[in-house]
């Protein structure tokens, strides 16, 4: 699995993406999932040839391979108990600073007796010479791969992994050992139970504070992206206990929003950004409470001083967040994206109506806010012959963007289709209105307010037909728009030159 060294970072080879820009790599202490457990090598490489046993340990199929070790299916030869076998690469197991960097990971896990961290059962070298490390065998994912069905998880759900997950590094760092590489794909989520089994992954690049020693490097250790390295590990500084607590940070900063503090396109980039950025709110681009923002980014502070004192502290600061319960009655502000839709006849029509525009004109608005439910929007305002719908939108710019088009794609299409209605009376006119801004809810799910009720404010004077959107609506977006006629307001609407407004020119 492509790893950090102690002092180099260096160029990964081309590999799946994973969430948070994370490189995904199959873990290298542990099984796969099941249905994965043929996977193809990391890298294409071909597997060493495959011990016939390890000990008392029988060798099966090949689980995973990574840049410093393979690790088989194994199985006690006497009992069956299953177990995984890992074993060094042949090349490397001459090497000194390999060879010392698997006997620190075995150090680190014996270490370490907590249900959050691999049980080892044997360790030993093969006859010709390769030293292997036999442990329990877990089925599950990680929790990479987890984020990448999920997208990100609710803060009582991220809680329940960081939970154990915390308790998991409590432990190493009372044995004054530092993990040092604390991220999604370290992170194994074992099946079965109500409750998975949270195990902390790869004590490879762990440092042991009690035994100081020179960096361990090895020319085949790469690293896919440093998305929860601290600054001075980057730097290579001494690192203590607070480097963990800027990993869970990072790893919490992902769990709730579904991405990295930082992303960059290059490992120059991503330090860069690690050493001198400052990370958006996550509640900038989730929907979370504010008060998880100021443990996250404690955590994540460049100077160590500035972190939680220790992985306690973090975990009780994280949990009280959550737990802390809105205030009766505190409202909602939430993004929102309308589109309003006014239905009016010729000046006087109404006065001695016929059937046929009574008939239309009454159609028009259900037919109008059906169409509009099934395109996602609600209804917030039902006037009779107006009415505002609505529908959320995103945090993250992409999400933000998508909403935005996807509310002045359902307007023209709806202005289309009421167009080419049946029974269509040319004396009723329809527009409708598209605007970006927020909407407040109490906390019932009342609407209360927000610029999206304003409807004053950003409605066009006028009685002319089309679609027509505001500025914060259009932006980015690169459709083409000309003012209303009619509007005298510089907040007012601009005319969304579409389909229909080409064939009614």
């Amino acid at each position: 699995m492509a790893r950090a060294d102690d002092h180099t970072l260096r160029s990964a080879p081309p590999e799946a993406s994973g969430p948070a820009g994370e490189t995904v790599a199959l873990p290298v202490t542990v099984a796969l999932p099941v249905e994965e457990g043929q996977a193809a090598f990391a890298g294409g490489e071909h597997a060493p040839e495959a011990p016939d046993r390890a000990g008392d340990y029988r060798i099966g199929s090949a689980l995973a391979q990574g840049g410093f070790g393979v690790v088989y299916r194994g199985e006690h030869a006497e009992r069956g108990t299953p177990a995984a076998v890992k074993v060094l690469h042949p090349e490397l197991a001459l090497h000194p600073d390999a060879l010392a960097r698997f006997e620190r990971e075995v150090e680190a896990m014996r270490r370490v007796r907590h249900p959050g961290v691999v049980e080892i059962f044997d360790v030993g070298r093969l006859a010709d010479g390769r030293p292997y490390l036999v442990m329990e065998l877990l089925e599950g994912a990680d929790l990479a791969h987890h984020l990448r069905g999920r997208g990100r998880l609710p803060p009582e759900e991220a809680l329940a992994v960081l939970d154990p997950l915390c308790s998991a590094l409590e432990a190493a760092h009372a044995q004054a050992i530092v993990h040092r590489d604390v991220k999604p794909s370290n992170v194994f989520l074992c099946a079965g139970g109500d409750r998975p089994r949270v195990v902390l992954l790869d004590f490879g690049v762990a440092k042991l504070l009690d035994a100081p020693g020179p960096a361990l490097t090895a020319s085949r250790h790469v690293v896919g992206s440093p998305s929860c390295m601290s600054p001075e590990q980057l730097m290579s500084r001494p690192v203590d206990a607070r480097s963990d607590i800027y990993g869970l940070g990072a790893l919490t900063y992902i769990m709730l929003t579904g991405e990295p503090p930082f992303s960059g396109a290059s490992l120059v980039v991503l330090r860069q950004l690690h050493l001198f950025a400052s990370p958006p709110r996550p509640s900038a681009r989730a929907r979370v409470s504010p008060a998880l923002d100021r443990v996250v980014l404690q955590a994540l502070s460049k100077d160590p001083a500035e972190r939680q004192a220790s992985v306690g502290e973090f975990i009780a600061g994280l949990r009280a967040a959550i737990a802390a319960p809105r205030a009766r009655g505190a409202a909602e502000r939430r993004p929102a994206v309308g589109i309003y839709v006014e239905v009016r006849a010729d000046p006087g029509a109404l006065e001695e109506p016929d059937a046929e525009l009574l008939d239309d004109f009454e159609a028009v608005l259900p037919l109008a806010l059906a169409a509009l439910a099934d395109a996602g929007f609600a209804a917030a305002v039902d006037a009779g012959t107006a009415a505002l719908v609505t529908a959320d939108r995103p945090l993250d710019p992409a999400g933000d963007q998508a909403a935005r088009r996807g509310a002045v794609d359902a307007a023209l299409s709806l202005m289309r289709r009421l167009d080419a209605r049946a029974g269509r009376d040319l004396r009723v006119h329809v527009r409708l209105c598209v605007h970006a801004g927020e909407l407040v809810a109490s906390s019932g799910g009342a609407l209360t307010g927000g610029d999206l009720l304003e409807l004053a404010a950003w409605v066009p004077e006028g009685a002319a037909d089309g679609v027509f959107a505001s500025p914060a609506v259009l932006d980015g977006l690169g459709v083409a728009a000309q003012p209303a006629p009619t509007s005298r307001r510089s907040s007012a609407l601009l005319r969304v030159m579409g389909a229909v407004d080409a064939e009614r020119r």
